[in-house]
């Protein structure tokens, strides 16, 4: 009888050390997607926001972040929905355009060379 209340105690606690063990593997799971969860809110919030954006208006050419988005490459065509229209442009293989601010932008074979950002004031 004491062989049969001592077995029972040993299957009993078994049984509840296993639904221990599964209850804290579940834990340490939940911790680390927490973990991971944290440390991208972390990194997205220290990175830093960007003060002003790309303007699509057609006056694009007076922020300065519409010239920082430009692209070796960029058509005239995606250059335009940045800036805008030039003030003034000289045309060829070659392209010139000006701005009103003192930006440029050149064009070689139609795509975008090289450009000047305006000069801050």
């Amino acid at each position: 009888m004491l062989k049969a209340v001592v077995l029972a105690a040993l299957v009993l606690s078994c049984g509840a050390h296993a639904q221990t063990a599964d209850r804290t593997e579940q834990l340490e799971k939940e911790i680390r997607d927490i973990k991971l969860r944290l440390s991208n809110l972390e990194a997205a919030q220290s990175k830093p926001a960007a003060s002003a954006k790309p303007v699509q208006s057609g006056e694009g050419w007076k922020v300065l972040a519409s010239w920082r988005a430009l692209k070796s490459g960029m058509s005239p065509d995606e250059v335009r929905g940045l800036l805008g229209e030039p003030a003034r442009l000289d045309g060829g293989e070659v392209a010139r355009w000006y701005y009103p601010n003192g930006g440029r932008a050149v064009f070689m074979s139609e795509k975008l060379y090289q450009w000047t950002e305006p000069t801050q004031n």
